[in-house]
């Protein structure tokens, strides 16, 4: 059992659709019992990522002591469980000092547990950061979210849980991105994996659904379920297309 906080300290980078689709890969590709919740009080959208936003029991009753946790807890169809926080607004803040006594009774259950974190490195985010055994942080390849990106490495550092890597989203390698070798040098951080910009991302968010159920074979799919393959410790042979079996075909004939 891991539990992986979801960080930034930018918002836009993409943490949610990481997170849904890292999870729902798990599930899907490497048969593993993945529980996502939503630590993002203030502004949650995980649940639109699953197709759920309309849930009465969420992450805010458990907090208030009105309900148990495993009350929470939903099961996607793709089997990853969505525990969702609430969309309604409150005059009241959300207190998640006893976040982590609340996920203990039921983390056990799982392979995997990936909290969403909110934007930013505010108080909440130092909650989820405390209850999780590794952090991963998401960024882009641009100067000012990599330079954020060392405040969430800087606050999991002082709180002394270890850094699972760093992911690059919406990665487009164009002249105005920073290199690989650059970003590692600046962060000190060593990039897992670079999910490439991919408009199936967001037309599979607009069916509200993680693009790896969407479509697997688009390029950000392929990216995200070799990033679960890295978390999970096992080997995820891509499929080749049929203009790759034909090329590799002609290559062979040419030797």
């Amino acid at each position: 059992m891991v539990v992986i906080s979801v960080i930034s300290a930018k918002g836009g980078v993409g943490k949610t659709t990481v997170v849904s689709n890292v999870s729902t890969a798990l599930s899907k590709f490497f048969s593993k019992k993945v529980l996502v919740i939503d630590g993002n009080i203030s502004s949650p959208n995980l649940g639109f990522h699953f197709g759920m936003v309309s849930q009465e029991n969420t992450l805010n009753e458990v907090l208030e002591d009105k309900i148990d946790i495993t009350k929470a807890i939903y099961i996607h169809p793709s089997g990853v469980h969505v525990m969702t926080s609430s969309l309604n607004v409150s005059s009241e803040p959300v207190d998640l000092s006893n976040f982590e006594k609340k996920i203990e009774k039921i983390k056990n259950n799982y392979d995997f547990v990936f909290i969403d974190g909110a934007a930013g490195i505010g108080r909440d985010v130092i909650s989820i950061i405390e209850a999780s055994d590794q952090v991963l942080i998401v960024s882009n390849p641009d100067t000012i979210s990599i330079l954020s990106s060392l405040k969430a490495k800087k606050i999991s550092q002082i709180l002394n849980v270890p850094i699972r890597g760093l992911v690059l989203n919406k990665v487009k390698k164009d002249k105005f991105e920073l290199s690989q070798e650059e970003i590692e040098e600046l962060t000190s951080l060593k990039i897992i994996a670079q999910i490439p910009y991919d408009n199936k991302v967001n037309e599979a968010i607009s069916k509200m659904m993680p693009v790896v159920l969407y479509d697997e074979k688009t390029r950000a799919s392929s990216a995200f379920i070799k990033l679960a393959a890295q978390i999970c410790g096992e080997v995820y042979l891509e499929r080749e297309s049929i203009w790759e079996k034909i090329g590799r075909f002609l290559k062979v004939r040419k030797a």
